[in-house]
C-alpha cells in the first residue's frame, strides 16, 4: 500500500468557518501560525493569498511543504514556536490581513505512535510537540513533587482525583513499572474510583502535554501581541479543543476590545456543524472565536 498524501491525512477542522471569517484572497497576506500539515493554508492559497506559515514541529513542516508545493511562489514557512514568532513579527512590525492559531496536538503527533501521546502507545512517554521543549513527560514527572504533578493535573486538566493521581503516578515511577502511555492509562485507571464516562486517564494526558509543550503560556503570549499582528481592518481566528484555550482566548479577545486595541470579537464561538462532525469527529470540540481589528 502507498503512504497517503498529507492531504488524505489531514483534515482541516472548521475550515468553512476559518475561511468565512478570515476572507482569503488575491492581495490578502495570512499568518498560519500553526501550520501543521497544511489543511488550512492550502485553502488559503488556493484562494489566492499569500500565507507565511509557523510550525514548530519539523515533520510537520516537511509535510506542509510537500502538500504547498504548487503554492511555492505565495508561501513562506518559518520554523519556531507560535509564541516565540507571532513576538518577533510584532517586534518588527509586521502586520497581516488575517491570523489563524488552531491550538493543541496536531492529527500527525497524535496518529505517530513515536511521538508518545497515546494512552495506547507501548513506547516510552514523549508528548514533545517539536522545538523549544526541554524535556519529555517522563523527564517532567520525575522532577516535579508529587504536590507539584497533583496541581497540574489539577490546573490543567481540571481533575478533582489530581493528588490521589499524582501519588499513584509517582509511586509507579519508583517501582519501575511506568514507562509507556498504556501503563500510565493503567495506573491512572487504578486510582480513579467508581465509573467514569470516558478514560480516567484522559484529563492527566492532557495536563501533561500541556505542561511539555507550555501550551498555555504560548497561547498567552500570543494573545498578547495580536492587535499588533493585525493591520487595520484584519481578521483573527483561533481553535481551541479544550475549556482552558476557549476561556483564555474569550476573555483576552473581550479585554482587548475594551481597551480599543481590537474593534469586535466573537460573543459565542463556531463549533462544527452535522455534516463536519461525520466527516471528521476531531472536529467535536473545536471552538472558534474571531475578533476584528
Amino acid at each position: 500500500m502507498e503512504p497517503r498524501s498529507p492531504a488524505e491525512l489531514h483534515l482541516p477542522v472548521l475550515l468553512t468557518a476559518v475561511q468565512t471569517h478570515l476572507r482569503p484572497g488575491p492581495g490578502v497576506h495570512c499568518l498560519d501560525l500553526t501550520l501543521g500539515m497544511g489543511g488550512h493554508s492550502e485553502a488559503f492559497l488556493a484562494a489566492g493569498a499569500r500565507v507565511t506559515g509557523v510550525d514548530r514541529d519539523p515533520a510537520a513542516r516537511d509535510l506542509a511543504a510537500q502538500r504547498l508545493a504548487p503554492y511555492a511562489d505565495q508561501l513562506q514557512i518559518i520554523a519556531g514556536t507560535f509564541a516565540d514568532t507571532a513576538e518577533a513579527l510584532a517586534a518588527e512590525g509586521a502586520q497581516f490581513d488575517a491570523v489563524l492559531a488552531d491550538l493543541g496536538v496536531s492529527s500527525l503527533q497524535l496518529d505517530d505512535a513515536d511521538r508518545g501521546f497515546s494512552m495506547r502507545t507501548e513506547i516510552a512517554l514523549d508528548m514533545r510537540m517539536g522545538d523549544g521543549c526541554p524535556e519529555t513527560a517522563l523527564e517532567l514527572i520525575d522532577r516535579l513533587s508529587e504536590l507539584e504533578l497533583a496541581q497540574i493535573i489539577w490546573t490543567w486538566g481540571e481533575d478533582r482525583f489530581g493528588r490521589r493521581i499524582a501519588k499513584a503516578i509517582k509511586l509507579a515511577r519508583q517501582e519501575r513499572r511506568l514507562n509507556t502511555g498504556v501503563e500510565l492509562a493503567e495506573v491512572i485507571r487504578a486510582a480513579v474510583p467508581g465509573h467514569q464516562p470516558r478514560h480516567p486517564a484522559v484529563r492527566t494526558f492532557q495536563a501533561l502535554r500541556i505542561a511539555v509543550n507550555g501550551e498555555l503560556d504560548q497561547l498567552d503570549r500570543l494573545l498578547a501581541v495580536l492587535p499588533k499582528l493585525l493591520a487595520p481592518g484584519g481578521r483573527a481566528a483561533l481553535i481551541s479543543f479544550h475549556s482552558l484555550e476557549d476561556r483564555a482566548v474569550k476573555h483576552r479577545l473581550r479585554d482587548h476590545v475594551t481597551a480599543g486595541l481590537l474593534g469586535e470579537s466573537s460573543r459565542k464561538p463556531v463549533i462544527a456543524d452535522e455534516a463536519e462532525l461525520a466527516a471528521n469527529p476531531r472536529s467535536a470540540s473545536a471552538k472558534l472565536r474571531w475578533c476584528l481589528r
